[in-house]
């Protein structure tokens, strides 16, 4: 057994092969019904030693008040009344485990006082129903557990995420030091002793002072007695001398259990030996259980409330998110201010695509690229990622310590993502007794003192609450069916090949410009474009040199347009471009000029030289036409006669002589 209890942070606990002696105990193998187990003071209750009880029939044994032991056979612990075979009353205390009854006695209760019945229930529930806190919570059940047990010190012990525990309410008597608002850290508690306290609530130590009782069995190479949901279980050395340190004699603790994690523990001390009767026992967890209940209760009131105002958020954001609409990067940009109020961030970065849009307190670019890079090689695909405190690798970047101690990141496609970032909180913690240098002792000797000291926690931010991360989840999703839908209104309304507008896209937009000229009374013009050389370029050089000149080519006109311009490429090598804001024919001749000197230009693509050339015809709204239709005939017609005319070998523009006027457009002057 010493080799298992060697390691306190690590050992089995339940398996610890002693009980405290204020009780005795026997385990019964429900197949055989024969006596495997019994602690060595089991004489002293049963009238017979360990030697002679072990392998015997329980029935046996126990004669007639086999029958009421026998129905303790349940998972968690029961009680009942039983007269030992020397005529003195005891309770019997029974749990089923691993296909074994375990049956721990202990004396009667001597009095009735503080006793748990329906007024003092009604009286406790009634409390807990004005605790709209788990501050409040943690006050009523303290002042009840303290008046309950007349222990010296009771406190409430909160576990915080990383498993440090601090205290968060507690009553004293008077003279006996106090520790509220204290740290303790998680070594204090450790996880093996966490993952009892969630399965067995509560756990007397009625004398750190009183030897244990050894238990037996009738097999020398036999398993461990599992003691998991034993009420008399002993307490490992290390937590005796623990509490020792602390000068407590006595101790009782109960857990705080919420949707199955370890909340807390109310944890009493007292300086003398102190027992608490297991009725008194049971009574302290069922309190423990509504406050526990009731915990759970609020922290899904507050999650819900806060889910609800968040979706009606996020409800508007997405109605505000119309795909449909001209420049959806614009769009998105447009609701930074609500993404940065959704997630309760300090700042907010959009990447779309190429572009990216900021809004709020940020850290440099230097450092933002720093930590999307660092993020990238991080992330769980098709997850957000988020961390509360700095991650080590990043802490050499003072801009990200001060501004990004906190993040969250929601990629939602290929080269398109959000970083919510907050700011650094820097924290002052009191801690109970840990070493003043900050470090973390690994080993569990237990701390002979246990003075305040304080410390500054920093790389630290406000943590995100569930409630953000999982809206968060939801934008991610909503943000990502934008893209898509985005990605599929540019399919409709981009060329494929060369990323400009397609025919349909131009169509749209010139109906909606003609709408709107109409009731502003402002001026357009339509550019027809065709290329002069291209179709023996792309007989002599080949399909791929004629894909990459028409991509050049598009390049080039999206860079002599104006940003509120539209070009397009309508099919083939015909192109066009929508000049808004047109004051009279003039900006449109300027336009079409630049437009045929810079494709008489030579371009070299892939290793050759080529020289195409264009002839345009222009069309001006509403000079020339007040509807599409017209508008395209009458720039048609003149690119026409520009064709001819280049055939003909006419004078083409940009040649040196004067800036020629595109035909089609009327003059005037």
């Amino acid at each position: 057994m010493s080799s298992v209890m060697d390691d306190c942070k690590h050992g089995g606990l339940h398996l610890i092969g002693s009980i405290q002696s204020f009780g005795a105990l026997v385990a019964v193998d429900r197949t055989t019904r024969r006596i495997d187990y019994c602690s060595d003071n089991i004489a002293d209750w049963l009238g017979v030693w360990p030697a002679v009880l072990l392998g015997c029939d329980a029935a046996a044994v126990f004669g007639a008040q086999w029958p009421a032991l026998a129905e303790l056979a349940v998972d968690a612990p029961r009680c009942v009344s039983i007269h030992l075979p020397d005529g003195r009353l005891a309770t019997a205390i029974g749990h089923c485990r691993n296909d074994r009854l375990l049956l721990e006695f202990e004396a009667p209760a001597t009095s009735r006082s503080g006793c748990w019945n329906e007024s003092a229930r009604i009286d406790f529930i009634s409390r807990l129903s004005n605790a709209h806190s788990s501050a409040d919570v943690a006050a009523v059940i303290t002042d009840r557990i303290a008046e309950f047990t007349g222990y010296d010190r009771v406190m409430v012990y909160r576990f915080l995420e990383n498993w440090d525990g601090e205290v968060v309410d507690q009553r004293c008597a008077e003279g006996v030091e106090g520790f509220l608002g204290l740290r303790f850290p998680a070594q204090d508690i450790p996880e093996n002793a966490r993952r009892l306290y969630t399965v067995n609530w509560q756990r007397l130590i009625a004398d750190t002072e009183t030897p244990d009782a050894a238990l037996c069995t009738m097999h020398a190479d036999a398993e461990p007695l599992d003691l998991t949901h034993s009420m008399l279980r002993s307490v490992h050395p290390v937590h005796i001398r623990y509490l020792r340190n602390m000068g407590v004699r006595g101790s009782f603790s109960v857990s705080l259990i919420v949707d199955g994690v370890l909340w807390g523990l109310v944890t009493c001390h007292h300086h003398e030996a102190k027992h608490l009767h297991a009725e008194q026992r049971l009574a302290l967890e069922e309190m423990a259980r509504l406050a526990s209940l009731h915990l759970a209760n609020l922290a899904r009131l507050e999650e819900a409330t806060l889910h609800s105002i968040l979706r009606e958020r996020l409800s508007v954001m997405n109605r505000a998110l119309d795909p449909a609409l001209e420049d959806t990067g614009a769009i998105l940009a447009g609701q930074l201010r609500q993404i940065c109020l959704l997630l309760d961030a300090d700042g907010v970065c959009l990447r779309w695509g190429g572009t990216v849009y900021r809004r709020g307190e940020l850290p440099e670019e230097y450092d933002l690229a720093a930590l999307e890079s660092w993020l990238h090689d991080q992330h769980v695909e098709g997850h957000c990622t988020h961390f509360d405190a700095l991650p080590p690798d990043l802490r050499d970047r003072p801009g990200l310590c001060a501004d990004a101690a906190g993040v969250l990141y929601l990629p939602f496609g290929e080269r398109c993502d959000v970083i919510a970032v907050r700011k650094e909180q820097v924290e002052k913690i009191t801690w109970a007794g840990q070493p003043p240098d900050g470090s973390v002792v690994q080993s569990l000797s237990p701390r002979h003192s246990f003075a305040a000291w304080s410390e500054s926690v920093r790389h630290r931010a406000k943590r995100w609450d569930v409630a953000v991360l999982r809206i968060a989840e939801e934008l991610r999703g909503m943000l990502a069916e934008f893209l898509q839908a985005a990605y599929h209104k540019e399919l409709a309304y981009q060329d494929p090949l060369t990323g400009v507008a397609n025919r349909h896209a131009f169509e749209q937009a010139m109906t909606d410009k003609i709408e709107h000229c109409e009731r502003t009374g402002e001026r357009f013009a339509l550019h027809l474009i065709d290329l002069d050389r291209f179709k023996p370029i792309n007989d002599t050089y080949g399909h791929g040199t004629g894909d990459a000149l028409l991509k050049e080519i598009a390049v080039l006109m999206s860079a002599l347009a104006r940003r509120e311009d539209v070009v397009a490429r309508l099919g083939g090598d015909e192109f066009a471009i929508m000049q808004w804001h047109v004051e009279d024919s003039r900006d449109a001749t300027r336009l079409a000029d630049r437009v045929t000197s810079v494709l008489e230009q030579p371009m070299v693509l892939e290793g050759h030289s080529i020289r195409v050339g264009a002839s345009i015809g222009t069309a001006i709204y509403p000079d020339d036409g007040r509807g599409a239709k017209a508008l395209h005939e009458y720039a048609d017609a003149g690119l026409y006669a520009e064709k001819e005319r280049y055939r003909a070998g006419s004078a083409r523009a940009g040649s040196g002589g004067p800036a020629r006027r595109p035909v089609g457009v009327k003059d005037s002057r």
